[in-house]
């Protein structure tokens, strides 16, 4: 009795080990999907805000800040991915090195042997859960706000040599050469609304921003101003100064920060999007009763319109207000239906952003079906193969959300179906895969015949 429970410890403990082994396989691999999944969209999100960054000045800190901020929407969707690369890498490299037909000539099933995984993406998909909602949302948020602010912020100053600065509002600015701060050659022409222009000309300057960062300052040195008298017109004006300085206010590079409580869809937690959900669905139920009382008036008012008149002059008359009452409840209608249209749209479109938060989470478990039985069978391919493979699935996933977010949005399926079908679909034929290959089966099931001469059966 002994020996059998020294033997059966002895299998626990080697089980365990085994466990622990196919873990430690999955680290380097997800961390290199992590790691390049995060780096293209790292170059992409550059790639599209790098002409707006530059061209408003931003501050290196803010757009670090930009950079850190979309970290939260892009690990979201790196994790789910990075799960497929790493288990395809894994397993194809222990199916390549023989290791998987050593277990299982040891006894070991590839079900006993993916356990361990298939619980530790099952406990991914949980965590991922709460970053999806409470996380992502919120620095989606302080990421549109920074976004806003840095649209509305003014250009950076870029003076050119010899060419027209135009775009401080109310100037135009030259300058025939420029090093750093020091300018030379400079003509201004101040830019006054139904006046005569005001022109500056110096043989030198500097051009500096005041303590208040929003306050451009331009000091010029031996030039004259040219203008215009306001009192007469036909009187020219000619000051010539030593020096000569030019405050422009609200033309700064300081970057104001907004505090919008305006949130988007993406900005909001679950919770917060069945709050607007309710408020909608209310909104819906208010208009509904507006449409029964207009056609309840309607129908009150029809009788009495549609009574035979006693003179010509009271039949026009009735027949003028017939065509007014039709027309006007025709129109509040019409108003009516397209408010509780645009109101239904919006319900469908917060409900599809719902699921999708937990939708995509479990895609980590979706993905670990998948990838254990393609894993296994590709025995060839490396990371290359391993990240080819990723990539397909990745974008017929994204294509499924994709597309249902479209079709739920214009209600042709249930926001559940069209969140939930991805992992319906690629699940389930994981699930059918990893059965088949837990079983030794070829995925696609066939049966060879053989066509007998003169045989018809």
């Amino acid at each position: 009795m002994s020996g059998i429970v020294t033997s059966s410890s002895y299998a626990g403990a080697q089980m365990k080990t085994l466990h622990r082994y196919i873990l430690t396989q999955q680290i380097a691999p997800f961390l290199f999907g992590i790691f390049m999944i995060i780096f293209v969209l790292i170059l992409d999100f550059l790639y599209k805000n790098l002409e707006i960054l530059i061209g408003k000045g931003v501050p290196v800190t803010a757009a670090m800040e930009l950079l850190a901020l979309s970290l939260g929407w892009m690990t979201v969707m790196a994790v789910p991915m990075a799960v497929l690369i790493g288990t395809l890498i894994s397993f194809m490299r222990l199916a390549s090195d023989n290791e998987i037909v050593a277990m299982r000539t040891s006894g070991i099933s590839l079900a006993a042997i993916s356990k361990p995984l298939i619980i530790a993406s099952v406990l991914l998909s949980g965590l991922m859960i709460p970053i999806h909602n409470y996380v992502v949302p919120e620095t989606n948020h302080r990421l549109a706000n920074l976004l806003v602010s840095i649209h509305r912020k003014k250009p950076a100053l870029q003076l050119r040599d010899g060419v027209f600065m135009n775009d401080i509002k109310g100037y135009s600015i030259l300058v025939n050469k420029s090093t750093g701060s020091e300018i030379e050659g400079v003509t201004i022409s101040k830019l006054i609304e139904r006046k005569p222009a005001q022109t500056i000309r110096a043989e030198r300057g500097e051009v500096f921003f005041a303590e208040d960062g929003n306050t451009l300052v331009i000091r010029l040195f031996d030039g004259e101003i040219h203008d215009v008298d306001e009192k007469d017109p036909k009187r020219y004006l000619r000051l010539k100064f030593t020096e000569h300085t030019l405050n422009i206010p609200g033309a700064g590079s300081k970057l104001v920060r907004i505090d919008r409580d305006y949130r988007g869809e993406r900005e909001m937690s679950i919770g917060d999007l069945r709050g607007e959900i309710a408020k909608y669905r209310q909104k819906v139920v208010e208009q509904e009763v507006g449409v029964e009382k207009v056609v309840k008036g309607a129908s009150l008012d029809l009788p009495s319109l549609c009574a035979p008149a006693a003179a010509d002059t009271a039949g026009r008359q009735a027949g003028e207000g017939f065509t007014r009452m039709v027309g006007s409840a025709v129109d509040r209608l019409r108003t009516l239906r397209t408010q509780v249209s645009s109101h239904e749209r919006r319900i469908r479109s917060l409900s599809v952003e719902a699921h999708k938060k937990i939708a995509i989470s479990f895609a980590c478990t979706v993905f670990v079906l998948l990838g254990i039985p393609i894993g296994v069978r590709s025995r060839e391919g490396g990371a290359g193969g391993g990240m080819v493979i990723s990539i397909m699935f990745f974008a017929v996933y994204y294509a499924f959300l994709s597309a249902g977010e479209k079709l739920a949005d214009r209600g042709y399926i249930l926001p559940f179906l069209s969140m939930w079908a991805a992992n319906i679909v690629l699940g389930g034929l994981g699930l059918y895969f990893f059965i088949r290959a837990n079983r030794e089966l070829p995925f696609i099931p066939y049966r060879l015949k053989r066509l007998r001469g003169g045989d018809s059966t």
